[in-house]
Order: C-alpha cells, then sequence, then structure tokens
C-alpha cells in the first residue's frame, strides 16, 4: 500500500454534510430529529448516516461515534460536547 491509500484508512474524509449530521447524531438525535434541523428528510440523513459509519469502519452508531472521537472529530471541555450545531 502507499503512503497515501494509508492516510485514507487512518483518516477517512467525511463530506461537510456527514460531518454535520454526525455532530447532531453526537448529541443524540434521532434521524427525524436530524431532519427537521437541517431540513432534509429523515431517509436522507439515514443515508447520510450509513456513508459516514462506512468511512468511519464502524459497526453501529455507537461505534460511529467512538471512532469519531478516536479520529479527532470531537473537542471535549470540561463542561461536555460542545461542537457547532450544539443545542443548549
Amino acid at each position: 500500500m502507499t503512503q497515501s491509500s494509508l492516510a485514507l484508512m487512518n483518516h477517512p474524509i467525511l463530506t461537510a454534510r456527514e460531518m454535520e449530521i454526525l455532530e447532531y447524531i453526537i448529541l443524540g438525535l434521532s434521524a427525524k430529529e436530524v431532519a427537521r434541523h437541517v431540513e432534509i428528510s429523515p431517509r436522507t440523513v439515514e443515508r447520510h448516516v450509513e456513508s459516514a459509519r462506512l468511512k468511519l469502519r464502524a459497526r453501529n452508531r455507537a461505534h460511529m461515534v467512538a471512532c469519531a472521537v478516536k479520529a479527532g472529530f470531537l473537542k471535549f471541555t470540561k463542561s461536555g460536547v460542545h461542537g457547532r450545531y450544539a443545542l443548549d
């Protein structure tokens, strides 16, 4: 394997929309709730989730979140996880 293919395996490239959906999923929102926030259908949300899950090589949503943490997609502070889509 080449160096660049190894880099892609270790650091998957998610689209901006996949990252946006992933951040909402990390906050605990369902596909229906995410769909309302980003104004797309719940089925489209599910497709983005599945695409991100496959890119992260995760077995399920919980594992996808763990993989996102490991890949550095989330930033933690003492008061919790705060992304640009925080709902507080």
